[in-house]
Order: structure tokens, then sequence, then C-alpha cells
């Protein structure tokens, strides 16, 4: 040590232990950043797999959903060839409308509590004309049951388009995580490869 750096309080490491600081310096990094970027990398890839699955169980809701709507019409479309089969000949003709009318309402797209309401007022409609044309009871039972069954359809469908409201919310929370990621990921894989070159290097030195 010179007297200079004697005055200055500063010290000049030798060769061998610059070399070694510098190593363990660039191990330490490496060890950091390959914890975070293996941390990162295996969120990254269960979010991509949740996305995925998300997108794959959104398809098959859209299929249900298709057949669901389908079904619904299907029911009441065999109410009105039953009422018009068994019931209509034997009824007059604003009794006829007036459950026609009803049918046309329990048919347009709404809410499961508004087909409810609906569905009650041509229940009771319904039941007083089958009483007028002494309908049989076989026949008044499978109007009752496609009505249900109608319903039942809608307020499935009803559930999936609730599902899919939230899931297109935790796709989108997701979407808003992967972007904010993968910048990060990059990131980090290229400060490890600068690491591991710095480190290949400086440890040839140590040699």
């Amino acid at each position: 040590m010179n007297e200079s750096s004697e005055n200055t309080g500063i010290r000049t490491l030798p060769s061998g232990e610059l070399v070694a600081g510098v190593v363990g310096k660039h191990r330490r990094f490496l060890e950091e950043y390959r914890k975070e970027f293996e941390e990162l990398e295996s969120r990254l890839n269960e979010i991509e797999g949740e996305v995925k699955n998300s997108k794959n169980f959104r398809s098959q809701m859209l299929e249900r959903k298709e057949v669901l709507k389908e079904k619904r019409q299907q029911f009441y479309h065999q109410v009105e060839g039953l009422l018009e089969k068994e019931l209509f000949p034997k009824i007059d003709q604003i009794s006829t409308d007036k459950l026609l009318e009803e049918i046309k309402k329990l048919k347009a797209q709404i809410e499961p509590g508004e087909e409810q309401e609906f569905a009650g007022a041509f229940t009771g409609s319904f039941r007083e004309a089958s009483r007028k044309a002494d309908l049989e009871e076989s026949i008044v039972q499978q109007v009752g049951a496609k009505i249900e069954e109608a319903k039942n359809s809608n307020q499935e469908l009803k559930k999936i388009e609730e599902s899919e409201k939230q899931l297109e919310e935790s796709h989108g929370s997701k979407s808003e995580e992967l972007s904010k990621g993968k910048p990060q990921h990059k990131l980090l894989k290229s400060k490890i490869k600068s690491h591991e070159e710095a480190l290949k290097y400086w440890e040839t030195l140590a040699v």
C-alpha cells in the first residue's frame, strides 16, 4: 500500500480478491433473478392455463345457451300444438285469442321472474278454459309439464349468462396480469443471460 492510499484510507484489492468479489456479486444477482424468474414464469404459466380453460368453458356455455334457447321454444311450440289440437276446437275465439296472446308473451326472450308471472296468468286462463271444454286431465298435465320445462330452461340460461359475466371479469383481470408480467419476464430473462455471460468471463480470470 503506498503513502497516498494510507492518507485517503483507500485499500487497493489484490487482483484475485477483486475477481472473487465480482464473481460473488454476479452469483448473488443470478440467484436472486433466477428465483424471481421461476416464480414469475410459474405464475404466468398458471394464468395462461386458466385463460385457456376459461375460453374452452365459455365456448361450451355458448353451445349450451343455444341448446336451451331452442329447447325453450320447442316446449312452447308443443304447448301451442296441444292447445290447437285438444282445446281450441272446443272453446270460443275470444278465449283462444287470449291464450295465444299469453303464449306469445311466454315465448319472448324474458327474465325468469317475468316468465313466472306470465306463466301464472296463462295457467289461470288455461285451466278456466279447460274446465269449460271438459278437457282431459292428462292433457292439462302435459301442458303444465311443458311450461315448467320451458321455465327451467330459461332459469338455467340466466345462470349461464351470470357465469359468463363473472368469467369475463376474471378474464380481464388475468389478461391485465399477463400484460404486466410478460415484459418483466422478458427483462429478467435478459438480466439472467447478462449475468451468466459476465460470470463466465470473470470465472475464467479467477483460474
